[in-house]
């Protein structure tokens, strides 16, 4: 039980309830019909329907004259229009409590079965949950835990992952890691020229005999955009022979010009940093392929 601003005790949802609104919040901003999980729990948690079901669930039999039951009728037809509103239940004025229990469950995707045992030399009616609703509703259940867990556990996992590496390039290069940005003021960075987006016009990158003439033509955009797509594409070969070994990925380094070779590392760090990390991990001393 907590208490608001205005002090007024209320329930909160569980966690699991309030986070399922808030990540629904955040993937979907621009919508304006979220499906207000909590409130929803809270409107079955004012009719009283935890406590019935935990009682179903231990496999308690009920007639429909039990106090709790009764009560929870009596709250879903004195607020038909918020059961209507909130959780899409027409609950009739003229119905048993069975009946509008029985709607709930059928929510929940529960069901009851019945039996008309002689008590006192009458027949009455005792109603239970159908026991192949519940055996499924459990694995279901059950499903819903392991994959949480197994969630939960990736994400310490990666967390681990991510913290391993940023010290690791914290100590060899002094790269510093705030959120998912990298601010770098490692030897990468020191010395080497960002690259530019294709769509901003620049002198292509100095040749080996240190002019920037490139088939006797100066300061051309398309001179510079060339040069650009030709590094993404190395790029994207260094990170596919990662997996065949350092060699490999050196042996394609050798290849390029200077300027390139750090063009390539710094499209290579951009676009695949876990990549990147292992590749620095296995070659510490990657620098001196850049001279």
């Amino acid at each position: 039980m907590v208490a608001d601003d205005q002090g007024r005790e209320f329930v909160p949802p569980p966690t699991i309830v309030a986070e399922r609104d808030k990540s629904e919040r955040e993937r979907l901003a621009i919508c304006t019909d979220w499906s207000n999980h909590s409130t929803a729990w809270l409107m079955r948690h004012r009719l009283g329907l935890r406590a019935v079901l935990l009682d179903l669930m231990a496999g308690v039999e009920i007639k429909g004259d039990e106090a709790m039951i009764q009560a929870l009728a009596e709250f879903s037809k004195r607020n038909a229009s918020h059961v209507k509103g909130i959780l899409n239940l027409t609950i009739p004025l003229s119905e048993s409590p069975v009946w509008i229990l029985g709607q709930f469950l059928w929510q929940l995707g529960l069901s009851t079965e019945s039996r008309r045992p002689f008590l006192d030399g009458q027949r009455v009616r005792y109603y239970r949950l159908n026991t192949l609703d519940v055996e499924f509703i459990q694995k279901v259940l059950d499903y819903r835990l392991h994959q949480r867990e197994d969630r939960e556990s990736k994400r310490h996992q990666e967390q681990e992952l991510q913290a391993a590496y940023a010290a690791r390039m914290q100590s060899q290069y002094g790269v510093e890691q705030r959120g998912n940005d990298l601010y770098k003021n490692s030897p990468l960075h020191l010395c080497s020229p960002a690259p530019m987006p294709s769509s901003w016009p620049s002198t292509p990158p100095l040749n080996e005999d240190g002019s920037n003439n490139w088939e006797g033509m100066d300061t051309e955009p398309e001179l510079s955009d060339s040069w650009w797509e030709r590094v993404k594409y190395y790029a994207r070969l260094a990170i596919e022979r990662v997996e065949d070994g350092v060699d490999k990925v050196k042996e394609l380094l050798s290849t390029l010009t200077s300027d390139e070779r750090w063009g390539v590392m710094l499209e290579f760090e951009d676009i695949e940093p876990e990549k990147f990390g292992q590749l620095i991990a296995k070659a510490p001393d990657w620098v001196e392929w850049m001279a």
